[in-house]
């Protein structure tokens, strides 16, 4: 009896330890936006990043590999790990995957990189060698390659330089970049995941979105944010519009911090980002493993890079995160780690957010479009500034007029909307706009004392066509375009406009028009068998409502001064759903 129980302890104890995210999961893909495992099932990444491998190759080794792999005590429990490769370095590639192989993890090859579209040739050869590695140790699943870490400017010096300025990469630039990369990889390997950097730090990901990269299979798109910078809130919906329209997002770098990597740590907004993208199910990895003293890192100075770090040794970003990757990858639920579930249904695609957190800019559903993310432009430059929103204001070059051009997708159908905008200039002006070439109007703006200094303006603007407009702004060169913002005008805004013809916004209900005596301002009932009217602003805010019961009409100067309204007439056994014009 002893004899046989020994060697059946033993058996049993390899095979525990090689249950391991790979050989649990093994061949990753991509199945209608969604990355899924070797069953076909939703899977969902979680890990690190290293630091730049130029500054901080000391922590690139198997002992920092082994030691976010660990579930033990000290360990981290990562299923992926990312390995910012900024100087091509081939061997210490080929180490990192056999050290992520031997741990049974996912390993992110990442040509961190700002300008790589200056050297596609040189990064194409650096892949195809690395993928013909991969192949030759058999094509194993646990290789992912990033193509592209942050696009960020058209005209670079070097390889990694951010710092040139000017005209942002164009996403039909890194397209045709990635075509070339992608290509030399899926030579040597089929399947693995491949994912592409989108235009300004990889963060739009929707100019990706309208035109995406065809005839490879298992491509993604990374989008990067950093959590306590208010003006990446916006790109939560990025993520939404990925998860609703099959469009598949892998956030390869995120920051609990301020976009610099330092600054403040925000644990509300860090909770806000990790509830909304858990509930998404959007695989990710942290920035970064490192000692060097930043809010971001995941170490305090001077912890080193031997692995194996007491929690003493974590920063107040590292002990967060590890927190969420450790429970969540165990199969811990949300609340246990300190998260929540988030509201992520598409329908906030169609509204669904308060009237004044659309004007903040901040959180924003709808068409938010930073100024530097344009399609096209004349005369147009880009200033880094921290006090702006995403950390970016747009600018004019020389005294001529200075233009940008953007892609607004997904317009429900012709109508008026509301156009809110941040600018910044030294004296007031009107900026001027045309829609498709058709449509065309100005609006004015305030004089805010220095570039660095933004004020909200506002006015209503027609789109023309459902679906995908060319929105054209023309502003003096002295002026700078923070954001803007093209979305439903809301019942507050029919008051303040006179707007008397907007774009149906259902409520997610199935509304119609109901015609009423506009000189008595009576709303004639359809019957006698309702027992409430409720009124809605268009954004959804319930503001009043009334027992009707018995009765025929309803005098609605009682209830709201004029403007654009959704009513609910509610009964026992049914509900009717209008769209009201309170005109005098």
């Amino acid at each position: 009896m002893r004899m046989r129980l020994i060697p059946f302890c033993v058996i049993f104890a390899v095979g525990i330890s090689l249950a391991t995210p790979v050989s649990e999961n093994g061949q990753l893909s991509v199945s209608n936006g969604v990355l899924v495992n070797k069953n076909n099932s939703a899977y969902q990444l979680r890990g690190m990043s290293l630091f730049w491998s130029q500054w901080y190759g000391n922590f690139y080794n198997q002992n920092v590999v082994n030691t976010l792999a660990s579930t033990n005590s000290t360990g981290w429990g990562v299923s992926v790990i990312r390995a910012a490769i900024a100087d091509k370095n081939v061997s210490l590639t080929k180490s990192m995957i056999d050290w992520a192989i031997a741990a049974g993890i996912y390993i992110i090859v990442d040509n961190h990189s700002h300008c790589a579209h200056t050297e596609t040739s040189a990064v194409a050869s650096y892949f195809s060698t690395i993928s013909s590695y991969v192949k030759q140790k058999g094509n194993p699943p646990n290789v992912i390659y990033e193509i592209y870490n942050e696009p960020l400017y058209q005209n670079c010096t070097s390889g990694t330089d951010a710092s040139s300025g000017g005209t942002l990469t164009s996403w039909s630039t890194i397209k045709s970049f990635a075509e070339t990369v992608i290509a030399a990889i899926r030579a040597n390997d089929a399947n693995n995941i491949i994912i592409v950097g989108t235009p300004n730090y990889s963060q739009n990901t929707e100019a990706a979105r309208a035109n995406p990269i065809t005839g490879y299979q298992d491509i993604m798109y990374a989008l990067h944010f950093y959590a306590s910078t208010s003006g990446h809130a916006s790109l939560k919906y990025n993520l939404l519009r990925g998860k609703c329209y099959n469009f598949p997002i892998f956030i390869s770098e995120w920051g609990t911090s301020e976009s610099t990597g330092d600054g403040t740590v925000s644990i509300d907004m860090n909770n806000s980002w990790m509830s909304w993208v858990e509930t998404l199910g959007v695989s990710w990895a942290n920035w970064s493993i490192v000692d060097k003293g930043e809010s971001s890192g995941a170490l305090v100075s001077g912890a080193g890079s031997g692995g194996y770090w007491s929690d003493s040794q974590l920063s107040a970003s590292g002990s967060y995160v590890r927190k969420i990757m450790k429970g969540r990858n165990a199969g811990g639920n949300l609340a246990s780690v300190g998260l929540s579930e988030s509201n992520t249904d598409c329908s906030l695609l169609e509204g669904g957010q308060p009237a004044e957190f659309i004007r903040t800019g901040v959180g924003i559903f709808g068409y938010n479009i930073q100024g530097e993310n344009y399609a096209d432009s004349l005369n147009i430059r880009t200033v880094e500034d921290a006090n702006v929103q995403n950390g970016m204001y747009v600018t004019g070059v020389t005294t001529d007029a200075a233009v940008t051009k953007y892609a607004v997708m997904e317009i429900p159908g012709p109508g008026t909307y509301m156009l809110y905008s941040r600018i910044s200039a030294l004296s007031a002006g009107s900026v001027t706009y045309d829609v498709d070439g058709v449509v065309t109007g100005s609006y004015n703006y305030e004089a805010t004392g220095s570039l660095s200094t933004t004020k909200l303006s506002s006015t209503t603007i027609y789109m023309p066509t459902e679906g995908t407009s060319t929105v054209t702004f023309s502003f003096p060169s002295s002026v700078a375009l923070d954001m803007f913002v093209i979305t439903y005008a809301d019942s507050l805004d029919s008051i303040t406009y006179g707007i008397t013809a907007i774009h149906q916004k259902s409520l997610n209900l199935s509304a119609g028009t109901f015609d009423f005596d506009q000189h008595s301002r009576t709303f004639i009932l359809p019957n006698s068998s309702f027992d409430e009217i409720v009124m809605y602003s268009l954004n959804g805010i319930k503001l009043k409502s009334m027992n009707v019961r018995g009765r025929t009409s309803v005098p609605l100067e009682a209830m709201m001064p004029n403007g654009i309204y959704m009513v609910v007439l509610k009964g026992k056994s049914q509900q009717h759903y209008l769209r009201v014009s309170l005109i005098n």
